[in-house]
């Protein structure tokens, strides 16, 4: 996902909370949803979908778990080309725009409610992924639990993709403290800055339409990309690549990391 060219002059309120430790479980819904909905593209999707099925090398018929699935747009667009897609995830109100969306493209896809760190019991997939932010969202005990339910959800050389965007490696040229722009009616302003003694980054958004005014925050790991393949290795993984969304090798200008790798077997 591309956020919009916005100017970094944005004023927001100063010191915002990050009390709340599992901020994900409401983030999404109400003016937030309205905005991530709006800044990502109908054609990312689909290009997200193309780079699965190439690198993951699925085919017609196999299972295909999203995890965790938001409102499901690449689920959608697996199951369109033939997969058997299942989407997990914790929030009530994005399983139901998922629900819509593909009852609205007629695509079977079944949805879960429930948490990522634990994927349907009993049941094995030919390829799971976990897209955006948010394998960045959990501590680092919830990360290594994560990607350990993730590989004991795969077949043997069953096939895991994992997005990252907050990388250090991409932040060291890009981070600004603070952008300001417009999405649609949304007058949007967002402050970030590094957590104390913790390689995590809080941000604090602010929404305002009209007289209305939405703040809310979140909080990411940020990871490095010998981190990432240090910890998919512990749980695991095996042969793993480091990618651009083109498909091509991992570089600094990419817009952010996808690693592919494969359970053992």
């Amino acid at each position: 996902m591309a956020w919009p060219a916005w100017g970094h002059h944005g004023q927001v309120n100063p010191d915002p909370p990050y009390r709340d430790d599992q901020w994900w479980r409401h983030h999404f819904s109400g003016p937030m949803l309205d905005l991530w909905r709006a800044i990502v593209p109908v054609q990312q999707a689909l290009d997200d979908a193309d780079f699965l099925v190439r690198h993951l090398g699925l085919q017609p018929g196999q299972r295909v778990l999203d995890l965790p699935c938001g409102e499901g747009r690449v689920a959608i667009e697996l199951a369109a080309r033939g997969c058997r897609a299942t989407g997990v995830d914790i929030s009530p109100g994005l399983l139901a725009l998922a629900r819509t969306r593909a009852d609205a493209r007629g695509q079977a896809v079944r949805w879960i409610e429930g948490d990522m760190c634990q994927p349907p019991a009993g049941e094995t997939f030919d390829a799971v992924f976990c897209w955006g932010d948010s394998f960045g969202y959990l501590d680092d005990a919830g990360n290594a639990q994560f990607l350990r339910a993730a590989r004991s959800a795969l077949r043997p050389g069953g096939g895991f993709a994992l997005e990252v965007q907050m990388l250090a490696e991409l932040l060291a040229t890009r981070f600004a403290p603070q952008a300001s722009g417009r999405v649609g009616e949304l007058q949007v302003d967002i402050r970030r800055q590094w957590q104390p003694g913790q390689p995590r980054m809080a941000v604090q958004y602010e929404l305002r339409q009209g007289a209305q005014v939405h703040c809310c925050h979140a909080s990411y790991r940020i990871h490095t990309l010998d981190g990432l393949c240090g910890l998919l290795r512990a749980a695991g993984f095996e042969h793993l690549q480091a990618l651009d969304p083109a498909g091509q090798p991992f570089g600094s200008a990419a817009q952010c990391l996808r690693l592919v790798a494969r359970a053992p077997g």
